[in-house]
């Protein structure tokens, strides 16, 4: 089947909003397959021959496409008949694919598949084509140039188009040559540990398919990755040291106990058993924050509580967690527990090494290559984790008009097999917890940590294991001359003279508008980030403001 990456650029002109050009590139040859000026030319060349298209970032692209295909007489169904198209939308409106029957004979079919590059390569187009090291690097244009119908791209515009398709056409085909071929990478890399553990009745041994009852008992102890501010570095400056974790929840996966099993239930508190050595429990309790020390927990779900916010205290109020044994004894150390009441939970069988052979080979990969290679290797070893904790609902979203607008709604939801959320839920409660204590060890002087990264003021080495690469290691980032943070993924840096910037959600285009630390303060406003607007036929970026908000 043919394979290709496919682009489009845009007007930006609300009374006018289609596409202006589009290209397709062989991931095979890296041949330039087809050129043109309209959806009108892609989808004749596409309707003759089964392919295909990786679109990087579909959810933009398919707001052009999938009202093409309402408006041509195609009709949305999974039937498979001719002039049909489904597609793969989650609930939360991220894009996996829409594949388009144009015509079906007998039992074969002209058809074209397309994906999200996006699921695969989890980067912009720049970022990809500096790490793969391919010397083909992203060029610019004016977006916002009149071009009205029958405009004729320049030279310039149409080597624009092809560089973009040709850096994921050559990002792809590596990661293809490597026997990556699933939907998303997250698909490759549980693939890959249930091969090195011995295939899926093996895996399914191991991590057996719990019922949905107990998925979700367990699930509620699934948290991501802890994000601090110290308040009394809030806003201010001084000159800092950062490190960040060698390849965190693959150290842990591969050093810590996991678990594995059918867990066995109990009621009240757990009681120390050398079979069921890890546990999840749960709990009622109030509880007030020990003096200096670092908050740990968080309460989503409960609405009396901000959802993002590491708490003091629990407000007066008796409420309920779900924490994992490592959770737990970080929540005993720096809490002061009032109304503590064990209601129940869940042991697990643990041991070592179950993932050894999977992290050790992708390591491998990953320190002995460069470039394309390296960055596939990464994404292998960075991946599984989240996998263990796929969601066993799926609501899919199905597009439909309304008024010329592409608008969705919410279908049935379906249910599949869990996968195994308490292997997640240990990786990551391993990780908050070294980030957690690492920071909590230095109290005096920690600003900062986010995830696998701690920062502390001054510029003197914390007491911490440093190495370069060594796993579970913290590698030096650097020493800053002179630091501001501000919130949770918002600060500014400056390294022999460079100011870097992070704030979430603050494009590049904006960043570069920043006019040094006083200008880069909580309320500050900016002006520049792209929001997409849809229109009849599509969907255009409008520049607006960005604002820094508490």
């Amino acid at each position: 089947m043919l394979k290709m990456t496919g682009d489009f650029e845009t007007t930006t002109d609300p009374n006018d909003v289609r596409i202006w050009s589009f290209g397709l590139v062989n991931i095979d040859t890296f041949e330039v397959m087809k050129l043109g000026t309209s959806i009108d030319e892609m989808i004749e060349y596409l309707s003759n021959k089964n392919s295909q298209v990786y679109f990087h970032n579909l959810k933009f692209d398919g707001e052009f496409i999938i009202p093409w295909l309402f408006n041509n007489g195609y009709t949305y169904s999974e039937t498979k008949e001719s002039k049909t198209f489904h597609t793969i939308i989650s609930d939360t409106g991220q894009f996996y694919g829409i594949e388009i029957i144009f015509k079906k004979m007998k039992r074969k079919y002209k058809k074209v598949m397309i994906f999200d590059s996006l699921k695969k390569l989890p980067f912009t187009v720049d970022a990809i084509g500096k790490m793969m090291g391919h010397n083909i690097l992203k060029m610019d244009i004016d977006y916002d140039k009149p071009r009205p119908l029958g405009y004729e791209p320049t030279p310039h515009e149409w080597n624009y188009l092809v560089t973009d398709c040709m850096i994921v056409a050559k990002a792809l085909a590596s990661q293809f040559e490597m026997g990556l071929t699933r939907m998303t990478i997250g698909a490759d890399a549980m693939a890959g540990v249930i091969a090195k553990i011995g295939g899926k009745d093996r895996f399914r041994q191991i991590f057996p398919a719990l019922d949905l009852e107990t998925d979700k008992e367990i699930r509620y102890s699934y948290k991501g990755g802890f994000v601090w501010l110290n308040p009394k570095y809030k806003g201010t400056r001084q000159p800092c040291v950062t490190f960040d974790i060698n390849s965190q929840y693959p150290d842990k996966m591969r050093n810590e106990l996991m678990p594995y099993g059918y867990p066995m239930y109990y009621e009240g508190e757990y009681v120390e058993d050398d079979f069921f050595p890890l546990y999840i429990q749960h709990l009622r309790c109030e509880f007030k924050l020990k003096k200096d020390h670092i908050p740990t927990i968080q309460l989503k779900g409960n609405n009396s509580f901000v959802q993002t916010e590491y708490l003091k205290d629990s407000g007066g109020e008796i409420v309920e967690l779900h924490l994992t044994s490592v959770d737990l004894k970080l929540f005993l150390d720096h809490y002061e527990v009032y109304c503590l009441e064990y209601i129940d939970g869940y042991m697990f069988k643990a041991c070592k090494g179950l993932f050894d052979e999977y992290i050790d080979y992708w390591m491998s990969v990953k320190e002995n290559s460069t470039g394309s290679t390296r960055l596939h290797a990464k994404l292998m070893i960075n991946n599984p984790y989240g996998k263990f904790a796929t969601n066993p609902k799926m609501v899919s979203k199905i597009p439909y008009l309304k008024e010329g607008i592409l608008r969705y709604y919410e279908d049935e939801p379906e249910y599949k097999e869990p996968i195994y959320t308490a292997v997640a839920s240990f990786i990551t409660s391993y990780g908050r917890e070294q980030t957690i204590r690492t920071l909590q060890n230095d109290y005096e002087r920690a600003i900062y940590g986010d995830t696998d990264s701690a920062s502390f003021a001054g510029t003197d080495m914390p007491d911490i294991d440093i190495h370069p690469t060594k796993l579970g290691y913290w590698d030096h980032e650097g020493t800053y001359e002179d630091s501001k943070f501000l919130r949770a993924k918002t600060y500014m840096k400056t390294l022999d003279g460079e100011i870097e910037i992070k704030c979430a959600g603050m494009p590049m285009n904006v960043k570069k508008t920043v006019q040094g630390y006083d200008d880069f303060e909580i309320g500050s406003e900016y002006f520049g980030k792209l929001k997409p607007k849809k229109y009849n036929g599509g969907v255009i970026l409008e520049a607006g403001p960005y604002k820094i908000r508490k």
